[in-house]
């Protein structure tokens, strides 16, 4: 008796030809033996291949390949039909892979199927999200922006703060104005309540001299500041533009744009709204006015007056307009154009003399490891001389010595006291008092002890020395 039996798991197009097979094979060949079909429901959802029918065929003859199948009535169609659309439902389920190996070495090399859950939103989604919010925010902070770095922009790396980009309106900057215009009446009325009490006056005190709360006068003080900000902000782009102009010509850039920042904050503070001008085309000038004092307090290793630059200037176009008309520029010409004296002229150009350090190379090589002009400079102090101290330490005692050998005690005290050898040198009835003494007795004994000490140096040869000290 042979047994046929069937995989469950295999493909359907393995399942309906094995089924054609068969019913071929029994329409061909007398049945002879029963096939007996087992259908068992996988346990797992199509993960493993399931082995529910187990076939088991015997042949009556070894030499015979192909078996002989024998089978009953047309159950066994009714079965195989039944296979079929098992076969069917578990495709269309997804029970059963669509490749499977009925030899055990094929399933473990197969490939196990990963399937790939989704725990959210993506990262090239969330990517496209942050560049978009970065995007959306630089639009939206456009106006205004730190300089921090001055790697960007090595100007705009001097000024500390938000610098406006955008171009104010003339209203806009006509209700600034009033505002700043507020807050210097309110500090002109606390200057004039100082003078009057002698004191700085309170918040308190002078909101009542103005008649009004103290709330609203912080309000109008800090409107006031940040109004005086703004506006000073929105135009630094036009203190670097003129601070450029004034570039290498002795001064730092950062010295420039400090002046024309100060230049910037009193033009703001004189600007008056009512005349109708731009407040750029009015703090243009106090701008240039600060840049160009920065340059002349910080273009010179000795700093000159303003006036002096100012006359400086005005010889140097003198000069110029002399060249011009081929008149050569000497001083009285230059006096007799500027309706100035000739003693005016010439203590500017005396005092437009430049100045060299002392540790400058005086003669310049290849090198640059030449002499110094300090190398070439003769020092006329005579404290600086080291000989002269060792003459003078030399002499002091030798005296010393002369002293104590020649004289008795009182010639030895008064003499210290009077010449200052000791301490400060005193007068002759200074040493009366401490002695106890006449004055003129006193003035005698040094007298005949200075006779005494002068014969001894003769003697010793130390006249020269005293005479040459």
């Amino acid at each position: 008796m042979a047994t046929a039996a069937t995989v469950v798991g295999i493909s359907t197009g393995k399942r309906l030809h094995l089924a054609l097979k068969c019913t071929t094979e029994q329409l061909q060949f007398q049945p002879k033996e029963r096939i007996t079909i087992t259908a068992k429901k996988s346990s797992s959802n199509g993960r493993q291949i399931p082995q529910s029918i187990k076939q088991n065929r015997h042949l009556e003859s070894a030499a015979t390949l192909e078996p002989q199948l024998e089978t009953s009535d047309p159950e066994y169609l009714v079965d195989a039909i039944l296979l079929l659309q098992k076969s069917m439902l578990e495709e269309q389920w997804n029970l059963s892979p669509t490749k499977t190996s009925t030899k055990p070495k094929d399933r473990e090399k197969a490939p196990k199927q990963i399937q790939v859950i989704c725990s959210g939103t993506s990262a090239r989604r969330r990517r496209i999200d942050s560049r978009a919010k970065d995007f959306n925010r630089k639009n939206h902070n456009n106006s205004w922006r730190p300089f921090i770095s001055p790697d960007k922009n090595s100007l705009k790396g001097y000024v500390k703060g938000i610098v406006s980009e955008e171009l104010l309106s003339h209203a806009q900057v006509v209700q600034l104005s009033q505002k700043i215009k507020t807050g210097l009446l309110v500090e002109e009325r606390r200057s004039r309540l100082k003078d009057r009490l002698g004191c700085e006056p309170s918040d308190e005190q002078l909101a009542n001299s103005l008649r009004i709360s103290r709330t609203d006068l912080q309000s109008k003080l800090i409107e006031c500041s940040l109004a005086r900000e703004k506006l000073a902000m929105s135009n630094v782009r036009l203190v670097m533009s003129i601070a450029q102009r004034y570039d290498n010509m002795g001064a730092e850039m950062a010295d420039l744009i400090q002046g024309g920042l100060i230049g910037l904050l009193r033009g703001i503070e004189k600007y008056d709204s009512s005349k109708g001008f731009k407040i750029s085309t009015y703090v243009y000038w106090w701008i240039r006015q600060g840049v160009s004092r920065a340059l002349m307090d910080n273009s010179r290793t000795l700093r000159l007056p303003i006036h002096l630059h100012e006359r400086l200037s005005l010889i140097r176009n003198a000069k110029a307009r002399l060249q011009a008309k081929g008149v050569t520029p000497s001083i009285d010409k230059i006096a007799e154009r500027l309706n100035m004296s000739q003693k005016k002229i010439t203590n500017a150009i005396e005092a437009n003399t430049k100045v060299f350090s002392l540790d400058r190379v005086a003669f310049a090589s290849l090198d640059s490891t030449g002499e110094s002009h300090l190398d070439y400079i003769a020092d006329n102090h005579v404290k600086n001389n080291p000989w002269h101290e060792v003459d003078e330490w030399a002499l002091k005692d030798e005296v010393d010595k002369l002293i104590t050998l020649t004289l008795r005690e009182r010639e030895r005290e008064i003499i210290r006291m009077y010449y200052g050898l000791d301490n400060e040198s005193l007068t002759w009835e200074d040493i009366s008092r401490r002695i106890g003494l006449s004055r003129e007795r006193v003035r005698q004994v040094g007298l005949v002890a200075f006779e005494k000490l002068k014969h001894a140096a003769r003697k010793k040869r130390l006249g020269t020395m005293l005479l040459q000290h």
